[in-house]
């Protein structure tokens, strides 16, 4: 009995190859991405930010890391307290809320007024499942504090 050579490919090495170009095609898309795409983690100022996380941009240390905030969602709005690490409020300065970015509720930054030294409030915002993500950010001088909520009806 005679045995015939084929000369065609078979469908594993077809495959094998097509599974080996999809990731040559991965890699370089990556490494293309990474190359034109930069955040803070990669910034080549990465380590400086590290060691000087705490001061301001003049280089003094910022008060504000000891600031607490404390914020509640009534029918009447939004309402933030400001306080100090020893309790005080802290009047003067500005606050806004920064919605979470990519939800339903995402309506751009709603700035809060000052209405007692300390006491912000705003209406309240539109939220279609009731509840609130987001970021409070209080700035007074070159200080500035940050905290995340999330607040429900």
């Amino acid at each position: 009995m005679q045995t015939s050579a084929r000369n065609g490919t078979s469908p594993y090495k077809i495959a094998l190859a097509l599974i080996f170009a999809a990731f040559l095609i991965g890699m370089a898309a990556t490494l293309t991405i990474s190359a034109n795409r930069g955040t803070r983690v990669v910034d080549s100022d990465y380590y400086n930010n590290g060691l000087h996380y705490d001061q301001t941009p003049s280089g003094a240390k910022n008060p504000g890391l000891g600031w607490s905030m404390s914020a509640s969602l009534a029918d009447n709005g939004l309402r933030v307290l400001v306080n100090d690490e020893n309790g005080a409020p802290i009047g003067g300065g500005k606050l806004s809320f920064h919605p979470k970015r990519g939800g339903a509720d995402e309506a751009g930054t709603l700035p809060l007024t000052e209405s007692a030294p300390g006491v912000f409030s705003a209406p309240r915002p539109a939220s279609p499942q009731g509840e609130l993500h987001g970021t409070l950010r209080f700035t007074k001088g070159e200080a500035s504090a940050s905290q995340k909520v999330v607040l429900f009806n």
